[in-house]
């Protein structure tokens, strides 16, 4: 403390009150020790936790035709007058099932097969991916044990889920922060950075391979399952996340045409990577659509079959990189949209991500018994309040609104007296949990500077959808379903969405939440094969339209920044 670091910088007297400052608050990320050793605290809302059921979302049920299968077979013994070698021995033993002549077989699963042969008496379990390709051959019938992973890559979090192949259940689901954030809160700094050099882009390799394996680690420790019975992982994410998964350089994705490295599914072998499943098997990686539409996006679309809508319908995964698509019936089209981590907590005062002790839920109201405004509010896990996930900012800012007591530029009036209204310095804030009902000590508010950055982060959605629905001709009332996807919208008031103008003004009843679509997607590709085939086609089919190309692009960002005007009761 004191001298020992630097003063505080611009950043940090921005986001950093004055009273937060006085105290030694600082932003970890700002600090510089300049000599000697000092003590660093963590206040509990820092600390992240697990996170609530986001990391789930809409499935339809779909038969279940894994790539992966397993055959059990008891193999004739070897005698003077049978001498076939083990391998063609265990050929013609699975030969009705798939025919071994015709597939890749790694050397691995040969150098030991004699001893595992007599191991299990001449009994072997044989693992084979998509009919193409020898995984392994096991001592004994160990035909129960066959599972895979289906990840989601986000910009801000990584989410596993552990499936049972054979019945398609989910086994267990583990999510994390993804650590590349330390290198960037969004796509577009996190280029910047593995663009510094070589080493750059490792290291935002081996960090997040790291971060997956720490989750696959959890599950495995959680359920007592072997890694080597995990033989596939199906991965999605935006396309940035997808190249640096892989290790691609991404220099090209940040520079118009904006165009991906390779937009194909791609199977590699999981030890290619150093991925903690079977090392003989396969990560399967999903097709991005264009440079920053990438196959969460596409696994959004196969989860909820939207190639398949009877009416038009849209989209819209809401996080860091927004991704938005609209089936017209005749032609589907994807545009994505930079809305940053507002949403998610990262540029607010008192912004959390959906962690125990988040406040998820927010009603401000005037209450005449003491005359002046009064909050109820839920809390993630009934816990003491620690900050505001992004639905709870929505809920804040709507309700402010329709009180009056900000206007449509996010303006605190002047006019309106209120004991939870305070001024530190020119920032007006209004204070929604007094610091007695926290766990932090402090009252969580939302001030000005909190309202512009979700006004930004809206204004961003809500243009891409006007654009997109321009581009498909077509009118916001003609589209019959919105599907809200991503890390928050299942706990999102649809009323107050559309009061701050992130949402169209549509009937509120077209409007479903589903969730986390881009893990159920992943995870309906790792169930069927069948439909996995149709999402190369699908990503084909799907029409790009690049918002930064569009002439009115900045107008129409522009014109959606202020808060809509509110609609008179009917």
């Amino acid at each position: 403390t004191g001298d020992s670091l630097i003063q505080p910088t611009h950043a940090e007297r921005k986001f950093l009150s004055y009273e937060d400052l006085s105290k030694g608050y600082r932003l970890a990320c700002q600090v510089r020790l300049t000599e000697g050793t000092f003590e660093v605290f963590i206040p509990s809302e820092s600390v992240l936790q697990r996170y609530k059921s986001a990391d789930i979302g809409f499935e339809r049920p779909i038969a279940i035709l894994p790539a992966i299968k397993k055959i059990s077979v008891v193999l004739s013994r070897a005698t003077l007058n049978d001498v076939r070698a083990d391998f063609e021995r265990v050929a013609d033993a699975i030969k009705g099932y798939v025919d071994l002549s015709n597939i890749d077989v790694d050397i691995d699963s040969i150098q030991k097969l004699p001893e595992i042969i007599r191991a299990g008496d001449w009994s072997v379990t044989v693992t084979i991916w998509n009919n193409k390709k020898l995984v392994d051959i096991e001592a004994g019938d160990s035909s129960n044990k066959l599972y895979g992973l289906a990840i989601d890559i986000g910009t801000s979090k990584i989410v596993v889920h552990l499936v049972e192949l054979a019945s398609g259940n989910t086994v267990a689901i583990e999510s994390i922060p993804n650590p590349q954030a330390s290198y960037g809160a969004d796509i577009i700094s996190r280029l910047s950075y593995a663009l510094r050099n070589e080493d750059s882009l490792r290291k935002l390799q081996e960090v997040l391979i790291k971060a997956i394996n720490t989750a696959i680690d959890h599950i495995l420790l959680r359920t007592g399952i072997s890694k080597n019975s995990i033989y596939e992982a199906v991965v999605v994410g935006n396309t940035v996340m997808h190249h640096l998964f892989l290790g691609i350089q991404p220099r090209y994705l940040g520079y118009s045409p904006y165009t991906p490295a390779i937009a194909r599914s791609l199977a590699i072998r999981a030890k290619d990577l150093g991925l903690s499943i079977h090392k003989n098997g396969i990560i399967y990686m999903l097709p991005v659509i264009a440079g920053y539409v990438g196959s969460d996006a596409l696994a959004d679309a196969i989860a909820i079959d939207i190639e398949n809508c009877e009416e038009p319908c849209m989209l819209i995964d809401i996080g860091t990189n927004s991704e938005i698509l609209l089936n017209t019936g005749r032609v589907i089209y994807a545009c994505s949209t930079p809305a940053g981590p507002a949403f998610e907590g990262a540029t607010t005062s008192f912004g959390t991500r959906a962690v125990a002790g988040a406040i998820d839920q927010i009603f401000v109201y005037f209450d005449s018994s003491v005359q002046d405004f009064n909050v109820h509010y839920h809390t993630i896990g009934g816990k003491k309040p620690i900050g505001l996930c992004g639905s709870a900012m929505i809920d804040a800012i709507a309700h402010l609104y329709k009180l009056n007591i900000i206007d449509n530029r996010g303006r605190f009036s002047k006019e309106i007296k209120s004991k939870r209204i305070v001024k530190d310095g020119n920032v007006y804030s209004f204070i929604l949990v007094w610091s007695s009902e926290t766990s932090i000590g402090k009252n969580i508010s939302v001030n000005a500077r909190d309202i512009n950055e979700i006004l930004l982060a809206k204004a961003a959605i809500a243009s891409g959808i006007r654009i997109l629905t321009s581009n498909a001709k077509l009118d916001l009332n003609d589209i019959q379903k919105i599907y809200v996807a991503g890390s928050f919208g299942t706990y999102m008031n649809v009323e107050n969405a559309i009061t701050i103008g992130l949402l169209p003004k549509v009937d509120p009843r077209r409007v479903e939440f589903v969730g986390n679509t881009a893990i159920s997607g992943a995870k309906i590709c790792l169930k069927n094969t069948e439909i996995r085939k149709e999402t190369e086609n699908l990503a084909r089919k799907i029409k790009y339209v690049e918002l930064s190309a569009y002439p009115s692009f900045n107008r129409v960002f522009v014109e959606a920044i202020p808060l809509p005007p509110i609609s008179s009761p009917s």
